[in-house]
C-alpha cells in the first residue's frame, strides 16, 4: 500500500473504528524498534527475529491507517506521524509498567520468575553457584540470570534486578542502587608462561590482553592505560571471561579479578604495580522492592556477597 493510499485509508475510517482495532501489543515492538534505531538490534533487545519486528510495526501502520516510518537504503526513520505516536506510545508503557509494578507488589506470595542482570562472569563464578540454596528455601521460585555488557532497562522491566560493575550512571526515577563490595584486580599471566616463571610483568615487553573500546572507561582499563600507556596490547574483548580464557590460554597478560583469576590453576598472579578496585552495585526499582519473590533475592544476594567479600575484595 503506498503513503498516499494509506493517508487515504486514515481519513476513511472514523477514529474509534481504527482504535477498536488497535492491537496494543504492536506498541512494544514499534517502542524497540525506534529505541534501537534499526530491525536488527530491536529483534535481539526483544528476543525474536527482524522480521516479527518488521511484521509487527507493519501491522500497527495498518490498524492505525498511518505510515509511521520511512524505509530506505539508509535504514527506518520515523515519519510525523510516527514521532507522534511514539511519544504517546510511551506515556501508556509507563503506566503500563507501573501498574504491573503495583500488581507485583501486592502479590505476597515467593513464587514466579525474577529475572537478574549482570555480567558473565559475576554470572558465572558469583550468582550460579549459590542458585541452589536459593531455590532449596523456595521451590515455587525461579531465577533467570541475563549476563550482558548492556545495561537493562529497569523502568520498563528489562529486568527485576541488576548486579552491577562500578556506579550506576541511571538517571531514571525510582531506581533505588546500593552498593555490595569493591572488587579487587591483579596483573595475571598463564601458568608456565615467561612473565610467570618471571614472577613479574613487563609493562613495556609483555603483551597485553584488554577491554575492547567500548568498555574503556572502566576502573582497571583507565588504571593500565595511565601506568602503562605504551603497552601491546595483542588481544580486546568485551566479556571478562573471555579476557580470563585468553589469559589462560598465553596470550598475554591480564588485569583480572582477584575472584576470578585467584582460583583458576592455570593462572598466575604477578607482582608489579596494583591495579585499582572496582565496585559491585545492586540495583532495584523502588515499586519492585515491595514484591516478595524479589525481596527474597534481595536478601539472597546481600548473603552470597557477604559470604565472597573476603575474596571479591581482598588482595592475598
Amino acid at each position: 500500500m503506498s503513503k498516499a493510499e494509506l493517508k487515504a485509508q486514515a481519513s476513511a475510517a472514523p477514529a474509534h473504528g481504527r482504535a477498536g482495532r488497535l492491537e496494543w501489543g504492536h506498541l512494544r515492538f514499534f517502542l524497540e524498534l525506534v529505541r534501537a534505531g534499526s530491525l536488527s538490534r530491536a529483534a535481539t533487545r526483544l528476543g525474536v527475529d527482524r522480521n516479527t519486528v518488521g511484521r509487527r510495526v507493519a501491522a500497527l501502520e495498518a490498524e492505525l491507517g498511518l505510515p509511521l516510518f520511512e524505509r530506505g537504503p539508509q535504514g527506518w526513520s520515523r515519519t510525523a506521524a510516527g514521532d507522534e505516536l511514539a511519544a504517546l506510545a510511551s506515556r501508556v508503557e509507563e503506566d503500563v509498567l507501573a501498574l504491573a509494578r503495583h500488581a507485583d507488589a501486592r502479590d505476597r506470595t515467593v513464587a514466579g520468575t525474577v529475572r537478574l542482570t549482570t555480567a558473565s562472569h559475576l554470572a558465572a563464578y558469583l550468582v550460579a553457584p549459590a542458585v541452589p540454596a536459593l531455590l532449596g528455601r523456595h521451590p515455587g521460585l525461579g531465577l533467570e540470570v541475563v549476563a550482558d555488557q548492556r545495561v537493562f532497562d529497569l523502568t520498563r522491566r528489562e529486568a527485576d534486578l541488576a548486579l552491577r560493575m562500578g556506579r550506576p550512571r541511571d538517571a531514571s526515577p525510582g531506581l533505588v542502587a546500593r552498593k555490595l563490595s569493591d572488587i579487587a584486580y591483579g596483573l595475571y599471566a598463564a601458568k608456565g608462561s615467561g612473565p610467570a616463571r618471571r614472577g613479574s610483568v613487563d609493562l613495556a615487553g609483555d603483551g597485553f590482553v584488554g577491554l575492547d573500546e567500548g568498555l574503556a572507561g572502566v576502573p582497571q582499563e583507565r588504571w593500565i592505560e595511565r601506568v602503562a600507556p605504551g603497552r601491546r596490547v595483542v588481544f580486546r574483548s568485551n566479556s571478562t571471561a573471555s579476557l580470563a580464557a585468553a589469559v589462560r590460554a598465553g596470550v598475554g597478560v591480564g588485569v583480572l579479578p582477584n575472584f576470578v583469576a585467584g582460583r583458576d590453576p592455570g593462572l598466575v598472579r604477578l607482582d608489579g604495580p596494583e591495579p585499582v578496585n572496582h565496585e559491585l552495585w545492586l540495583l532495584v526499582h523502588a515499586d519492585l522492592r515491595r514484591s516478595p519473590r524479589v525481596q527474597v533475592v534481595i536478601g539472597w544476594v546481600d548473603e552470597l556477597v557477604a559470604a565472597a567479600r573476603p575474596g571479591l575484595a581482598g588482595r592475598a
